[in-house]
């Protein structure tokens, strides 16, 4: 990597990167994004509504449902829903999914969210807490895949967030949207770099990984070490760890 390579174009997982799942912003982490010079954009599962609510109507790009659903404000640069066939398709393998464990709620556990599906082994709305202890190594998720996996010319399913699977439109992944929007802004690439907590294999950051730079983040703390130490004093813009695409 050039260590003086200059990064002006800062794209985030959300949940475990900028923020713990379904929880607000931390004031630390919105005042340093709030001041960076970089471009910010946000790349989540969630809908764009929740990144908006999560982040506290930060002022950036939302990608929303992997990337699926572009805005900022008002403006709208593409939302692309699943059709009846791959929603049917999607339900079909989440009926056959092996949930051994008692949940709290039973309907709290898929979310239809347009642009993708979301379904979470234990509970969307859990307490934090809970839902980050319950499959931290996504081991049970990883188990869940490999008692049934998903054979499927039409749509696509990655582990995602705390206890989250997340299905969507074959080959229309964080990767894609990510290179997607790059190119429709007009951006450089070697300018771009990805943070996220789901880089490794099987992950719904790791589509990322070769498509632009990317820096691996163990939760939201570490990003806003790394922002503060290497981009709040505008200084050049290198990580020793970086994995380069």
């Amino acid at each position: 990597m050039d260590p003086n390579k200059q990064y002006t174009h800062l794209f985030f997982d959300m949940d475990g990167t900028v923020t713990r799942s379904r929880s607000r912003i931390s004031d630390n982490m919105k005042y340093l994004m709030e001041h960076l010079t970089q471009d910010i954009v946000i790349i989540s599962g969630a809908r764009v509504a929740q990144i908006q609510h999560q982040t506290d109507n930060l002022d950036c790009y939302v990608l929303g449902q992997n990337g699926n659903h572009a805005v900022r404000g008002s403006e709208v640069y593409w939302e692309d829903r699943l059709n009846s066939l791959e929603i049917a398709e999607i339900e079909a393998h989440i009926k056959k999914l092996p949930i051994s464990w008692e949940v709290p709620d039973p309907n709290d556990l898929i979310e239809n969210r347009g642009s993708q599906t979301s379904f979470s082994i234990y509970g969307h709305t859990a307490p934090v807490e809970v839902k980050e202890a319950f499959d931290p190594d996504q081991s049970k998720r990883r188990a869940i895949l490999r008692a049934v996996p998903l054979r499927s010319d039409k749509v696509d399913v990655k582990i995602a967030g705390t206890t989250c699977l997340d299905y969507f439109r074959k080959g229309c992944d964080k990767g894609h949207n990510v290179m997607r929007f790059i190119k429709h802004m007009g951006w450089n690439p070697d300018e771009c770099i990805y943070f996220g907590d789901a880089i490794y294999p099987g992950g719904n950051d790791e589509s990322v990984y070769g498509v632009i730079d990317t820096q691996g983040v163990s939760d939201q703390d570490e990003t806003l070490t790394i922002l503060s130490e290497h981009f709040a004093d505008g200084g050049a813009q290198h990580f020793d760890s970086i994995q380069r695409a």
